[in-house]
């Protein structure tokens, strides 16, 4: 469904080097690795913020490598949430469908992920009277109402708090197993065996292994995912 092949990206400081990796229809993938590993930076170039310096990236067998970013039916949720504070949280979900739809169709498309997502009863209310975790669900109403085909979270609860991430959590979970298709970028080794049908491990701008978590996690040989695996409470076995 989604594949990047043989991408390079180079910049001043830092470079991606030979990024491949395919994200079938339905999969819950998750981008693994440090902070600065160049995890981002994936997202953003399959969001088309960011365009390659070299290689090649598929959606639905059409390549979108320079397409604009509005073309490419791919959903980007970033970590700072990203809501309009001077819109209600009804106009904040409704901003992505201006000029796509009849009146109708745009509040048919509102009520059902509000509902979906648990926050129809916060539609009316400004985003500044909201939790982290109310916001969140906004921020994913908003790109969800367009359904993309693909959707992109860029450590979307690591500024939550334990509980309200446990909360949105199963939410993901929940959405994966509608059938959404998931591309998430975490360090949260927990994340990942929680979520993650698939694995990608990014370390220093490039992909050190790829496969399903219990693959991945089994014999790591890698001083990232060892440090990681041998500090979790309790320790992770499979």
């Amino acid at each position: 469904m989604l594949s990047l092949n043989h991408i390079v990206l180079r910049l001043e400081e830092f470079s991606l080097h030979d990024i491949t990796f395919d994200v079938d229809q339905g999969d819950y993938c998750m981008l693994l690795g440090e902070s600065g590993a160049g995890k981002s930076l994936i997202l953003e170039m399959i969001a088309g913020l960011v365009t390659p310096s070299s290689g090649v990236i598929s959606l639905r067998g059409e390549e979108i490598t320079h397409k604009r970013i509005q073309d490419r039916n791919i959903g980007l949720v970033f970590q700072d949430y990203a809501v309009f504070p001077h819109l209600s949280v009804r106009a904040n979900i409704a901003y992505p469908l201006k000029g796509r739809f009849n009146t109708d169709e745009k509040q048919q498309r509102i009520q059902r992920i509000a509902e979906k997502l648990g926050i129809l009863h916060v539609l009316h209310r400004s985003p500044v009277t909201l939790s982290g975790g109310e916001l969140q669900r906004v921020a994913l109403a908003r790109t969800l109402v367009l359904e993309p085909s693909v959707l992109l979270l860029d450590e979307p609860l690591s500024s939550l708090d334990p509980k309200l991430k446990a909360s949105l959590r199963t939410l993901l979970k929940h959405l994966h197993q509608e059938g959404q298709t998931i591309l998430h970028v975490t360090h949260d080794l927990q994340e990942a065996l929680f979520l993650a049908d698939k694995v990608v491990v990014i370390e220093q701008g490039t992909i050190s292994r790829s496969g399903p978590p219990e693959e991945i996690f089994r014999h790591t040989g890698s001083e990232f995912l060892d440090h990681f695996t041998n500090n979790l409470n309790p320790p992770y076995q499979i």
